[in-house]
């Protein structure tokens, strides 16, 4: 922007008398009175006044809700929609109304400026009204003061043909304003409407530059944007239009048609077929993770049977994964029995129950699924593989290899021991744990004393 957002507002149009009269007309005031007394909590004219019964229980100071006018300003230069904030309050039976500008939006020097009154002071960016969920113009009532007509033969918009006209519209409209009447003038019918309305075409795209190069294909035509770029893209491909393809394609699906293959071709092939080219982009997915490139391959790139290849490639790309995840359990389990020496010692049978290690990850997952614990997830799984933690099983010594309760041990202590469906242990079970734990780390102890008298020893 050119200037701070507190620029903006102190140079803003200023709005006619009869705008503010009207935003205090839409504010009510109010009379109570009984036998004896009238109050009347303002002499403004014509505005509602709404008639309320005088008692002592009568409330005579509160607050209303914020109400929010808005109007289009217009010269020749400038083009401003200003939304301000209204505050009414009754304190002792007197109506107090206060009103600050809350939204500006400036469409002039080549700028779309917006300002909103935010809690620190005035800042590029519209405020919502009410709430952050709702938009800056929500529950705003205009003022009409004819300012279509004002925009449509006063302001800069003035030289193009206005097909219809709205407040939200103007932003577009002033932005693009030299591309929409460069079109209109040559005659362009079908572009300029497409730019005007901003739809089927990407302004990213079209600038003067573009439009003053492709003036001979769009002067006095109904082209439309998609279709000369869909022409442009595949002429680039060494190719043409052939009719009906556009129910298929968009000129930005061209790029991604592979190379090395007539473009008239391949859109006889997608016609023929009725190919669905989000489909068809699966496929190529499909090829690039299997590794095949289609580039000048027929039969690859226009397959007899679109939807056979398309399975067959899902199908070679699930072996292909499930003998990469075979590789890799291969791996992990291989790195898991170096670590599971280390931990032979944490196993052993004690008042009656085996506490046995996993002799593979697989086993991890195993007792997870059975007994409806997270155990076997991947977190518990890499973690158990790397000796972050261990999981140790403890079954019944009679019966070793079905899954019974599960234990975590880590760092000396016992982290957690659960059941089926993550219930709690029986005394028996809690018992002998507190009883292996005992045992383990005065092993450990012990081993750490010889280790310790070794030393000294050297």
């Amino acid at each position: 922007m050119k200037h701070k957002a507190k620029w903006y507002v102190d140079h803003r149009l200023k709005p006619p008398k009869k705008f503010f009269d009207w935003c205090f007309s839409q504010i009510p005031t109010y009379r109570w009175k009984n036998k004896e007394e009238t109050i009347l909590a303002s002499d403004r004219r014509g505005c509602q006044v709404i008639d309320k019964r005088l008692t002592k229980r009568t409330k005579l100071e509160f607050e209303e809700p914020m109400r929010t006018f808005a109007i289009v300003l217009v010269t020749s230069k400038r083009i401003e929609i200003q939304s301000y904030a209204f505050f009414s309050k009754v304190i002792a039976g007197k109506q107090f109304i206060e009103f600050n500008l809350s939204n500006l939006e400036r469409f002039a020097d080549d700028e779309i400026v917006k300002v909103g009154d935010w809690p620190n002071g005035y800042f590029f960016g519209l405020i919502p009204n009410y709430s952050c969920l709702g938009g800056p113009y929500e529950k705003t009532v205009f003022f009409d003061n004819d300012w279509r007509t004002a925009v449509a033969e006063k302001s800069e918009l003035r030289y193009l043909e206005i097909y219809e006209l709205e407040r939200w519209d103007i932003g577009h409209l002033y932005r693009y304003r030299r591309e929409i009447e460069f079109l209109q003038k040559i005659g362009a019918r079908r572009l300029a409407s497409d730019v005007y309305h901003g739809y089927n075409v990407d302004m990213r795209t079209i600038n003067q530059k573009w439009l003053h190069k492709y003036k001979p294909f769009f002067k006095n035509s109904n082209h439309g944007f998609l279709e000369f770029e869909l022409e442009r893209r595949l002429k680039m491909r060494n190719g043409k239009v052939v009719p009906g393809i556009e129910k298929y394609l968009t000129y930005r699906d061209i790029k991604k048609i592979p190379k090395g293959f007539g473009m008239v071709r391949f859109q006889n092939w997608v016609i023929k077929n009725k190919v669905n080219f989000s489909y068809y982009l699966d496929y190529l997915e499909l090829l690039n993770d299997l590794g095949i490139d289609p580039t000048g391959d027929e039969n690859l790139i226009i397959p007899k049977d679109l939807t056979v290849a398309h399975d067959n490639a899902v199908e070679l790309l699930n072996l292909l994964k499930e003998e990469q995840q075979r590789e890799e359990t291969a791996k992990q389990e291989a790195e898991y029995r170096e670590t599971l020496m280390n931990r032979q010692k944490l196993q052993a049978e004690i008042d009656g129950f085996a506490f046995v290690l996993p002799k593979k990850l697989d086993d991890l997952v195993t007792e997870g699924k059975t007994l409806h614990h997270c155990v076997g997830g991947s977190d518990y799984v890499k973690r158990h593989k790397s000796g972050q933690t261990t999981i140790i099983f403890v079954r019944p010594a009679e019966n070793p290899d079905t899954p019974f309760y599960t234990m975590e041990y880590q760092q000396g202590e016992i982290v957690q021991l659960r059941g089926k469906h993550n219930q709690a242990p029986p005394e028996e079970v809690r018992t002998a744990a507190n009883h292996w734990l005992a045992e383990i780390n005065r092993k450990k102890g012990k081993n750490e004393r010889n280790r310790t008298d070794q030393c000294l020893a050297v």
